[in-house]
Protein backbone atom coordinates (compact mmCIF):
# COMPACT_ATOMS: atom_id res chain seq x y z
CA UNK A 1 0.00 0.00 0.00
CA UNK A 2 1.69 3.63 -1.04
CA UNK A 3 2.19 6.26 1.39
CA UNK A 4 -0.02 9.20 1.20
CA UNK A 5 0.14 12.94 1.52
CA UNK A 6 -1.96 14.97 2.27
CA UNK A 7 -1.78 18.81 1.22
CA UNK A 8 -4.16 21.61 2.38
CA UNK A 9 -3.70 24.83 0.53
CA UNK A 10 -5.39 27.96 2.08
CA UNK A 11 -3.21 30.59 -0.18
CA UNK A 12 -4.21 32.35 -3.77
CA UNK A 13 -2.56 31.41 -6.73
CA UNK A 14 -0.77 34.73 -6.52
CA UNK A 15 1.22 33.25 -3.80
CA UNK A 16 4.78 31.36 -4.45
CA UNK A 17 3.00 28.94 -1.94
CA UNK A 18 1.22 27.46 -5.00
CA UNK A 19 5.03 26.83 -7.21
CA UNK A 20 6.05 24.80 -3.43
CA UNK A 21 2.63 22.88 -3.45
CA UNK A 22 3.18 21.64 -7.08
CA UNK A 23 6.65 20.96 -6.53
CA UNK A 24 6.33 18.94 -3.67
CA UNK A 25 3.03 17.10 -5.39
CA UNK A 26 4.96 16.27 -7.98
CA UNK A 27 7.94 15.08 -5.91
CA UNK A 28 5.82 12.53 -4.29
CA UNK A 29 3.64 11.66 -7.18
CA UNK A 30 7.33 10.61 -8.73
CA UNK A 31 7.94 8.86 -5.50
CA UNK A 32 4.96 6.56 -5.88
CA UNK A 33 2.82 7.91 -3.28
CA UNK A 34 -0.61 8.91 -3.57
CA UNK A 35 -1.38 12.91 -3.07
CA UNK A 36 -4.66 14.32 -1.91
CA UNK A 37 -4.80 18.20 -2.10
CA UNK A 38 -7.58 20.07 -0.26
CA UNK A 39 -8.44 23.83 -1.49
CA UNK A 40 -9.87 26.01 1.01
CA UNK A 41 -10.36 29.87 1.25
CA UNK A 42 -8.41 31.88 -1.53
CA UNK A 43 -6.86 28.60 -2.32
CA UNK A 44 -10.32 27.45 -4.29
CA UNK A 45 -9.02 30.19 -7.12
CA UNK A 46 -6.13 27.61 -7.73
CA UNK A 47 -8.36 25.63 -9.78
CA UNK A 48 -7.61 28.39 -12.17
CA UNK A 49 -4.35 27.27 -12.54
CA UNK A 50 -3.48 25.52 -15.50
CA UNK A 51 0.14 24.07 -14.23
CA UNK A 52 -1.78 23.51 -10.85
CA UNK A 53 -4.87 21.15 -12.38
CA UNK A 54 -1.75 19.29 -14.19
CA UNK A 55 -1.93 17.69 -11.20
CA UNK A 56 -4.77 15.17 -11.85
CA UNK A 57 -3.61 13.90 -15.03
CA UNK A 58 -0.20 12.84 -12.87
CA UNK A 59 -2.38 11.15 -10.16
CA UNK A 60 -3.09 13.49 -7.27
CA UNK A 61 -6.82 13.84 -6.18
CA UNK A 62 -7.70 17.14 -5.43
CA UNK A 63 -10.64 18.41 -3.74
CA UNK A 64 -12.01 21.65 -3.53
CA UNK A 65 -13.90 23.56 -0.09
CA UNK A 66 -17.71 23.43 -1.59
CA UNK A 67 -18.68 26.12 0.75
CA UNK A 68 -15.36 28.61 0.14
CA UNK A 69 -16.28 27.94 -3.81
CA UNK A 70 -19.77 28.67 -3.65
CA UNK A 71 -18.59 32.04 -1.45
CA UNK A 72 -16.78 32.82 -4.12
CA UNK A 73 -18.81 31.80 -7.34
CA UNK A 74 -16.91 29.15 -8.09
CA UNK A 75 -19.30 26.77 -10.29
CA UNK A 76 -18.52 22.71 -10.09
CA UNK A 77 -16.59 21.60 -12.44
CA UNK A 78 -15.50 17.76 -13.76
CA UNK A 79 -11.90 19.09 -12.90
CA UNK A 80 -12.16 18.31 -8.84
CA UNK A 81 -14.15 17.18 -6.09
CA UNK A 82 -16.47 19.43 -4.36
CA UNK A 83 -15.68 18.40 -0.59
CA UNK A 84 -16.22 19.40 2.87
CA UNK A 85 -14.88 19.99 5.94
CA UNK A 86 -15.67 16.03 6.28
CA UNK A 87 -13.53 15.28 3.65
CA UNK A 88 -10.54 17.35 5.10
CA UNK A 89 -10.89 15.67 7.90
CA UNK A 90 -10.42 12.20 6.57
CA UNK A 91 -7.82 12.84 4.09
CA UNK A 92 -5.76 14.58 7.32
CA UNK A 93 -6.33 11.29 9.41
CA UNK A 94 -5.80 8.53 6.20
CA UNK A 95 -2.46 10.19 5.22
CA UNK A 96 0.68 9.23 6.52
CA UNK A 97 2.09 12.70 6.33
CA UNK A 98 -0.40 16.13 6.26
CA UNK A 99 1.16 19.73 5.41
CA UNK A 100 -0.40 23.36 4.97
CA UNK A 101 0.47 26.15 2.81
CA UNK A 102 -1.17 28.74 4.73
Amino acid sequence: MAEKLGILLTTSPESENIYTCIRIAEAALAAGKEVHIFLMCDGVYNINNKEFLALRGKGANITLCDYNARERAIDEGEEVTFGSQYDLACIAHECDRFISFN
